[in-house]
């Protein structure tokens, strides 16, 4: 769920009719036009045909789902001062359904508000999150919103999958938010909660073995089973996150040489970019501004398998000198989970994961770090060099003058 919601003042007039058929009769159109281009997609024998078939508009079901659960129904008291705050249908526990399919949908949530209504959508989004902390937490399909729960990096929709987890008797609810807290924690703005970073990780593992014990084969996180997801975490926290042992990889270079990165004893940076992604083709087009910046980082920059004379014309279009390409099967980045393009991962000299995401303040942040501990170092290794300073000669007698005897010398001592 992106965050769309902030805190503003509410204005707010209604004229609808929210009932639990109405959400229901939205609901059900939505899953029918899903399943018809499901169907159709399946039947279709080519990929134009495929190419050509128009996905459900999530925009049309907005407008109908959102006025069937907004109907005011009374106020209860305000938590934060004076006065009382307005009740919704949404706050009704039938009403979840509706808000799973929102928050699944945010934009086309937000597209069902004019620009005079803006401050509205604000208030109601804050709304809809709280009444799954003050309504639906307990409810047995509140797992559905786990998914969206924990795309977010929101410390408030952290402690919604902690009551969740904590007072939810659902086993599959339970399930849900576990593993939704287990993904969150590996944001630094969620992870600060829990203290130190070793707290962080030790409850990551924690709440990732809860979400596999409390779930059985049917329950489901988001559109695929839960223990298949686990069991993507689990690899994550294996092999991938800060401090592990980064996994080596084989790609192609232009002539078609295989290369082993990372190089040991020297740090590496991956960058996981396609010419069709104009945020990672201008990383690459700078390749020699990094390296002349990071000396002593090894940077390799792995495109999507192609063909050695499709490979050669992208970089020709961009002005780029040279990358590597990963194979057909895309095994360098399946091994490095790279679900989105540009995806960078800084590795130390000695093969552990520094950063893994995309490139952001992050990973300047530690190529900075890379780069200090190497001049330090250097500096720390050069030859020092002592210089002794020569004697001071004794001063010369100065000369006689004309018709002068010159003075006698000091007699030494014995």
């Amino acid at each position: 769920m992106k965050k769309i919601f902030a805190t503003a003042a509410m204005a707010i007039s209604l004229t609808t009719h929210a009932t639990e058929e109405a959400m229901q009769q939205a609901l059900n159109t939505w899953q029918q036009q899903v399943a018809d281009y499901e169907a159709a997609m399946q039947a279709a024998d080519s990929d134009a045909a495929r190419a050509a078939l128009v996905p459900p508009n999530a925009r049309e079901i907005a407008p109908q789902l959102w006025q069937s659960i907004n109907g005011r129904t009374g106020t209860r008291p305000n938590p934060k001062g004076k006065g009382s705050i307005p009740t919704f249908e949404f706050d009704k526990p039938w009403a979840l359904p509706a808000i799973v399919w929102i928050l699944e949908h945010p934009q086309a949530f937000t597209a069902a508000f004019t620009e005079e209504e803006q401050a509205q959508l604000t208030w109601f989004g804050n709304a809809i999150v709280d009444s799954l902390s003050r309504v639906h937490f307990n409810s047995p399909g509140v797992g559905a919103v786990c998914p969206s729960l924990s795309a977010t990096s929101s410390v408030r929709e952290y402690e919604i999958l902690q009551k969740i987890y904590q007072r939810n008797q659902n086993k599959g609810a339970r399930a849900c938010a576990a593993l939704g807290m287990s993904r969150m924690l590996n944001n630094p703005l969620v992870s600060s909660v829990e203290g130190s970073e070793s707290m962080a990780r030790a409850k990551r593992v924690y709440y990732l073995k809860q979400s596999i014990l409390l779930s059985d084969k049917d329950t489901r996180f988001g559109s695929q089973p839960l223990t298949e997801v686990a069991m993507e975490q689990a690899y994550y926290l294996r092999h991938l996150a800060v401090g592990c042992i980064a996994p080596q990889i084989t790609v192609r270079n232009q002539e078609g040489v295989e290369h082993r990165f990372p190089i040991t004893q020297k740090p590496n940076l991956l960058i996981f970019w396609s010419p069709s992604d104009p945020a990672g083709a201008a990383m690459v087009r700078d390749i020699d501004k990094l390296k002349a910046q990071y000396p002593g980082v090894e940077i390799c920059p792995i495109m999507p398998h192609s063909t050695p004379e499709e490979q050669q014309k992208a970089l020709q279009e961009l002005g780029i000198a040279t990358s590597f390409t990963d194979n057909a099967q895309g095994t360098a980045g399946i091994t490095y989970r790279v679900d989105e393009l540009p995806t960078v991962v800084l590795i130390s000299k000695r093969s552990t994961i520094l950063y893994g995401g995309a490139p952001d303040i992050k990973l300047q942040n530690a190529l900075e770090t890379i780069k200090a501990e190497e001049e330090a170092a250097a500096k720390a290794n050069r030859p020092k060099v002592y210089i002794k300073e020569a004697p001071t000669p004794a001063p010369a007698p100065a000369p006689a003058r004309d018709g002068e005897v010159p003075g006698l010398r000091e007699m030494p001592e014995f």
